[in-house]
């Protein structure tokens, strides 16, 4: 077992899609291209046109191939003969694709970002996704990672094929779950893909995370890693291979733990984090899976996320916080400790030589208790600092289902999916001048009381309970038309209901018991015609969905508030071409955005109000390039250009980057490998928070930030061994931001003050790891 290097793999992202008709089975590098210069870069590699025919029928012929998903695990070094631009390329893309996405691989996560990434850090490098991380890659909560525009919340994320978040909003704790080295792959879907596709969000696409598999061989892998900010990461793998008396059943475990001063001032974070899969064949046609990941984390929080100029004049560029008890600011008061897990059972069967199926029974949950937003002056001494006790905890039941018919005609995709999650919120005053008791007078209720009007007064902000329940049924045929030619309509009937128990409404302080129901369904259309074999073309019409947020009923009366579903209606073309030599691949993107959720105060009332504004249009080009020169080296770039304003006032939409691109080379060859890659986020803009997307006017303070670009390096050297008890070794270095960028980045706007996120200066990270 090498720990250099990893093969790129075939696993799809969605559990409904077991199945891939012959050629496309292939994935590939994404490219940037525009269609035209793709369709003559094509005619320079083109080829007898029988030869294309007969290459595509060979591949409609294999369509009812039925074939486990393969391995996301890593292999032995890659020799030269292996290099192409398919194996270099940091993105990819399968010729079957029915809408835009890119593959990032095994390599590119263990070889090419900080052994301290998360999957927002990796995920950045691809066309239409931003990021920002403020503490350093990985080291603490991403901010503003979009795509395409979307925000976290609008967009679904998913783990083996089971989507996870926020049950308040479906946001992301992007360090909180799975970090770098539990990952096998990353693939991003810019678009709501098939009625197969299942979420909460599938209104703005999928970032689809997928685990690492176990090898066939015994291995045991520590890996040391240390760098900026006083950063400690130890990492140790396990692979048992095969096990004969199990029947052939394998796992890889995985433990680590991280320590870090992050690159904000007494932003300190330590994490421990547990992986174990364990994945037992039944027979020739059945396979079992197990799963589990765990994680612990604890960090100091910035009572500023963001800065303004003058406390960035003020306090520094890395400002967070600060170890004096008598400042709010201090580390003392402002910390979080969260636990979550994950946990499935799987289940992959080939029931026939047509049928297939794919079952999930899984949980997972999330326990955040923060101590947040101190103040001066307590119910029992004016002096005494005072704070909140902040609860979140969370655990969702589920499970995913897909069974699929394919024969010489095509495939036929059925299934569902069902989720119920509980969720406990409480806020609560505490004194610490007191030892941290509940901030009350003395004599007073303890937990407070409610006046003759159901008025709660005491120290809780507010207390309740929410359940969301969820329901999905689809049914997708994708029909093999002619030769190389695929069309798939299908239909989703989407169900979703909340339950709000609060007896402290977070607004009102008086009790609100409440729930609402929605119900849609949802149609979709999508084509792919292979030309050849190295060439397709591919169209979507689809309809997007986004379950209403929580934050909506926090209000004195949820019916007045208009919570009707947001949703988009997307169409996509685009083509992939993809040799050894050259790949890339191109697509044209429209969305109507129906139903923008935005919120404003009402007079007389200092709580938020939500309503719903005519939408957006969004559009835009995108696309993505690699070519392998030879002698193990390859150069990349991606970019999109986007462009997105309200229907109502033709204002553009508030921070959406405009723009997006990468540039970049990699080298791989005897042992070494290394890339230099550039990525550039575009200008965006924001808004005094009362304006109102329909009416231009409404804007009265604008402030916006200009594009930037942050260079990263990676070199490193590794090689398999022979006679000796270290089988393997891998030495590398990390560079982020490598010449030292400045960078702000426009988060809000208030009283025409503007608070911006401050990206970290140069950060460095070195590793080594020996396979044993």
């Amino acid at each position: 077992m090498s720990i250099v290097s990893s093969r790129r793999v075939n696993a799809s992202h969605l559990v409904l899609r077991p199945i891939s008709r012959g050629i496309r089975q292939w994935r590939a590098p994404l490219g940037l291209v525009m269609l035209a210069g793709l369709c003559l870069s094509v005619n320079a590699y083109a080829t007898d046109t029988d030869t294309d025919a007969t290459d595509a029928s060979q591949a409609k012929q294999n369509a009812n191939a039925l074939k486990p998903p393969k391995q996301l695990e890593e292999v032995e070094v890659r020799g030269t003969a292996g290099a192409s631009a398919q194996t270099q390329a940091p993105t990819q893309a399968d010729l079957n694709i029915t809408q835009p996405q890119s593959i990032i691989g095994l390599d590119w996560i263990s070889n090419h970002v900080a052994p301290t990434a998360d999957y927002a850090t990796i995920a950045a490098i691809s066309p239409g996704v931003t990021n920002v991380s403020p503490a350093g890659p990985g080291l603490g909560e991403s901010k503003q990672m979009t795509l395409r525009g979307f925000n976290d919340n609008q967009y679904n994320v998913t783990y083996d094929g089971i989507p996870f978040g926020d049950t308040n909003d479906f946001s992301h704790h992007t360090s909180s779950y799975f970090p770098a080295k539990m990952l096998g792959q990353i693939l991003v879907d810019r678009g709501p893909g098939n009625a197969s596709t299942i979420g909460q969000a599938t209104f703005g696409g999928t970032v689809a995370l997928s685990s690492k598999d176990p090898t066939d061989s015994f291995s045991f892998i520590p890996t040391q890693s240390f760098g900026s900010y006083d950063t400690s990461l130890t990492h140790l793998e396990v692979n048992s291979g095969k096990l004969d008396d199990l029947g052939g059943g394998k796992f890889i475990a995985s433990a680590q733990y991280i320590s870090t001063d992050t690159a904000k001032t007494d932003g300190d974070m330590s994490r421990k984090t547990g992986y174990i899969k364990y994945v037992q064949p039944i027979g020739d046609s059945t396979e079992i899976t197990f799963l589990s990941n765990y994680n612990y984390i604890r960090f100091n929080n910035p009572n500023l996320s963001s800065l303004t100029l003058q406390q960035i004049a003020q306090l520094g560029r890395n400002f967070g916080l600060n170890n004096d008890p008598t400042s709010t600011n201090c580390a003392c008061y402002n910390y979080q400790t969260k636990q979550t897990d994950l946990e499935y059972l799987g289940v992959h069967s080939q029931l026939s030589e047509t049928w297939s199926l794919d079952n999930k029974v899984y949980t997972y949950a999330y326990d955040n208790t923060s101590h947040e937003s101190p103040y001066v002056g307590t119910k029992s001494s004016p002096t005494n600092m005072g704070g909140y006790i902040k609860i979140n905890n969370y655990r969702a039941w589920g499970d995913t289902f897909a069974l699929v018919h394919a024969d010489d005609h095509g495939q036929f995709r059925t299934g569902g999916w069902y989720e119920y999650t509980n969720n406990n919120r409480s806020s609560i005053a505490i004194d610490y001048g007191r030892g941290g008791a509940i901030d009350v007078k003395a004599g007073q209720p303890l937990y407070g009381s409610y006046n003759s009007k159901g008025v709660y007064s005491g120290p809780y902000k507010y207390t309740m309970k929410d359940q969301l329940h969820t329901g999905q049924l689809y049914a997708e045929y994708e029909w093999y038309a002619t030769d190389g030619l695929s069309i798939t309509p299908g239909v989703k009937y989407f169900n979703v209901s909340r339950d709000i128990e609060a007896p402290i409404n977070q607004t009102t302080k008086t009790p609100l018991y409440y729930n609402q129901s929605w119900d849609k369904t949802l149609g979709y259309l999508t084509a792919n015609y292979l030309l050849r074999e190295d060439w397709s073309i591919y169209a979507t019409a689809a309809q997007g969905f986004l379950t209403p947020n929580l934050n909506q009923f926090y209000v004195p009366n949820p019916t007045e508030n208009n919570t009707s579903p947001t949703q988009t209606m997307n169409y996509q073309f685009g083509t992939v071409y993809k040799t050894d030599r050259f790949n890339a691949d191109a697509d044209v993107y429209f969305i109507n955005y129906k139903n923008y959720q935005f919120s404003t105060l009402m007079p007389g009332n200092s709580d938020p109000v939500y309503y719903l504004a005519r939408g957006a249009y969004i559009k835009g080009i995108e696309g993505e390039v690699t070519y392998y020169i030879g002698s193990g080296t390859s150069v990349f770039a991606n970019g999109s250009l986007q462009d997105a304003t309200f229907k109502g006032s033709n204002l553009d939409m508030p921070n959406v980057p405009n723009r997006t691109a990468a540039l970049g080379v990699m080298y791989e060859q005897n042992g070494f490998f290394a890339s230099l890659y550039d990525k550039y986020s575009g200008s965006q803009k924001a808004y005094n928070s009362s304006f109102n997307p329909d009416v231009a006017s409404s804007v009265t303070s604008t402030i916006g930030t200009g594009g930037f670009w942050q260079a990263a390096m990676s070199v490193g050297y590794g090689q398999n061994l022979t006679g000796s008890v270290i089988k393997s070794y891998k030495v590398r270095l990390q560079v982020d931001n490598l010449f030292d960028a400045h960078n702000l980045v426009i988060n809000s706007v208030s009283s025409n003050v503007g608070s911006y996120y401050v990206l970290p200066g140069r950060s460095w990270f070195a590793s080594v790891s020996l396979g044993l």
